[in-house]
C-alpha cells in the first residue's frame, strides 16, 4: 500500500521521495515529481517543502499543479529558489541549515544533509536542506538525500523519519539503519528515494531495523494512476 495512518498523519508516498502528509486540515508535500491533476484531487497543497533542485525530487510544473491561493513554499537558498521566482504562485521562503520559519502555519527547522554528490557548500547556501516540523501531534523529519552525518544526533526526538536508503548518491540500507537504529531513534521510519532513480530494498532496511523503530514500507504511486 502507498498509504499509512501514524496517529493523526495520513501518508501517502509517490515516485523516489515525494510525500503528501494529510494533518489538522492541512496537506504538505515534500520533494513532488510526477504527480498529475488524477493524484491531487482535492488535496491541493497548503505547505511544499523542497529539499534540494535535482530532478527526482523538483519539477515545477508538478509544484504549479499542487498551488491553490495562499500556497506556501519552503526551499533551501541555493540554485533551486532561483529556478521558482517568476516561474510559480507559491510564496518563497528560503530555509538554510538549523533556521527556523513559520511557513503554512508550521513551524519548521532546516536541517543538514550532504554528501559528495549533495555538497554542503555552506550552512547558507547547502545544495540540500532537511526539514524537521510538527503536525498533528508528530515531529516528522524528511532527510531528501544525504550520506549518514555526524549531525543527525543533533536532530532531537523525532515521531516519524523518511530516510533515503538508495544507495549511491544517497545512504544505502545498512548507513540509513544505522542512522535510525544509532543516531535519529524514531519511532517510525519510513524509507525513501528507491525503485525509481536508484536501488535500494526496503525490506532489507526494514529487517536491519529489527524492533528499534516501526518500519512503514510504503509502495510508491506511479503515474498515471490506474482506475479499476
Amino acid at each position: 500500500m502507498g498509504t499509512t495512518t501514524i496517529g493523526q498523519l495520513e501518508i501517502t508516498r509517490y515516485v523516489q521521495s515525494t510525500i503528501k502528509i494529510k494533518a489538522g486540515g492541512k496537506v504538505i508535500w515534500i520533494d513532488p515529481i510526477q504527480v498529475n491533476a488524477e493524484h491531487i484531487g482535492n488535496d491541493k497543497a497548503d505547505l511544499i517543502l523542497l529539499t534540494h533542485e535535482h530532478g527526482d525530487h523538483f519539477n515545477v510544473d508538478c509544484i504549479n499543479a499542487l498551488c491553490k491561493p495562499g500556497t506556501d513554499l519552503a526551499c533551501p537558498n541555493s540554485g533551486v529558489i532561483n529556478q521558482l521566482v517568476g516561474k510559480t504562485t507559491a510564496n518563497l521562503k528560503a530555509v538554510k541549515e538549523y533556521q527556523n520559519a513559520n511557513v503554512g502555519g508550521l513551524e519548521i527547522r532546516g536541517v543538514p544533509g550532504y554528501n559528495e554528490f549533495h555538497p554542503r557548500n555552506s550552512i547558507i547556501n547547502s545544495f540540500n536542506v532537511g526539514y524537521i516540523f510538527k503536525v498533528g501531534g508528530q515531529q516528522v523529519l524528511h532527510t531528501g538525500d544525504t550520506g549518514l552525518i555526524n549531525e543527525f544526533k543533533t536532530f532531537g526526538a523525532l515521531d516519524i523519519a523518511f530516510v533515503c536508503i538508495g544507495g549511491g548518491w544517497t545512504m544505502d540500507e545498512t548507513e540509513a539503519a544505522k542512522a535510525v537504529t544509532d543516531v535519529l531513534k524514531p519511532k517510525n521510519a519510513i524509507p525513501i528515494h528507491y525503485g525509481f532513480a536508484t536501488g535500494g530494498d526496503p525490506n532489507k532496511f526494514k529487517q536491519l531495523i529489527g524492533d528499534k523503530a516501526q518500519v512503514h514500507v510504503l509502495d510508491a504511486i506511479f503515474p498515471p494512476m490506474r482506475r479499476g
